[in-house]
């Protein structure tokens, strides 16, 4: 089942770039995500930008490190990467 239409916000980081860089290989929603804080007053917020994706990114990376503990297996950075870049959906 696809999850997205492939449809990314225009301002969103892609490839390959015009120095000839791949660009990135894995992208994280930025946009339209509503955290509400509880300082603010405001009961719906919607941001965007990386401020929402990186926690979005990092949340997931944290779940995959927890889960490779529990079940013992060795998760260095390379095989993070390898194991999120393969099993990522083509945008």
């Amino acid at each position: 089942e696809r999850l997205s239409d492939g449809t990314q916000y225009t301002w969103s980081s892609r490839g390959p770039t015009t120095d000839g860089d791949l660009g990135i290989s894995v992208s994280a929603p930025g946009g339209a995500i509503a955290p509400v804080p509880t300082w603010t007053l405001e009961k719906r917020q919607l941001m965007n930008g990386t401020s929402m994706a990186s926690p979005c990114a990092c949340g997931g990376i944290a779940l995959l490190l927890s889960g490779a503990d529990q079940e013992g297996i060795s998760a260095t950075p390379e095989v993070l990467k390898r194991a999120i870049e393969n099993s990522a959906l083509e945008v």
